[in-house]
C-alpha cells in the first residue's frame, strides 16, 4: 500500500490534517495493513510538502491541544497522483502494493489501467509458463530437499493462479 497515494488521493478531495488521514487509512483498509505509526505518516507529509505536491492551507488551534496543520494538493500533486497510480499498475509487485491506488480510480483514466492490468495479466502469465515448465523431478536438487522445493513451487504456482485471476475481476471492475 502506498501511503503517499492515499494521502495524495485523500486530499485531492479535500484539505486535511494528518491525524485525520490517519484514521482514514485506518477506516479504509481496516484489517488489511499494519498499524501506521505517527512518524511515517508525518515523514510522508513533509517529503510531499518539499516536493510541492501539497501545501499548508491552515493552522487549527484547539484549547489545550497542539495546533494541527491542515494541507492540500497542489496542482503538480494532482498530476503526480495520477502518474503515481500508473506506475502503481505498471509495476505490481504485489496485489498489496494496489490497494491505494484502487480507492482512487475516479482520478485517473481507466482505459489506461485496464491497459496496464492486462499487461500485468499479462506477465504473471508468462511467469506461470517458467513454473509449470519447472523440472518436475527436480533432478539436480538433493534428495532431502526435493519436497520442499515442491511446495515452494506449487506456492508461486498458487500465488500467481491467484493473482491472475483478482486481476482478472479487477479488469472486468476497471472496464465496467
Amino acid at each position: 500500500m502506498s501511503l503517499q497515494i492515499f494521502i495524495l488521493g485523500t486530499l485531492s478531495e479535500g484539505d486535511h490534517h494528518p491525524y485525520d488521514i490517519k484514521k482514514l487509512v485506518l477506516r479504509a483498509l481496516e484489517n488489511t495493513i499494519t498499524n501506521i505509526n505517527d512518524g511515517t505518516l508525518y515523514y510522508n507529509f513533509q517529503v510531499l510538502l518539499k516536493k510541492g505536491l501539497i501545501k499548508k492551507v491552515g493552522v487549527v488551534q484547539s484549547e489545550n491541544r497542539p495546533e494541527k496543520t491542515t494541507y492540500g494538493i497542489t496542482d503538480v500533486g494532482r498530476k503526480a497522483l495520477e502518474e503515481d497510480i500508473y506506475a502503481a499498475f505498471k509495476n505490481i509487485s504485489n496485489i498489496n502494493s494496489l490497494y491505494s491506488s484502487l480507492l482512487f480510480l475516479d482520478k485517473v483514466d481507466k482505459n489506461k489501467v485496464a491497459y496496464l492490468i492486462e499487461e500485468a495479466i499479462e506477465k504473471l502469465n508468462k511467469r506461470m509458463e517458467v513454473v509449470e515448465q519447472a523440472d518436475p523431478e527436480l533432478t539436480a536438487i538433493p534428495l532431502e530437499r526435493r519436497e520442499s522445493v515442491h511446495l515452494i513451487v506449487d506456492h508461486a504456482y498458487q500465488t500467481i493462479k491467484n493473482d491472475i485471476h483478482w486481476l482478472s475481476k479487477l479488469l472486468i471492475s476497471v472496464r465496467s
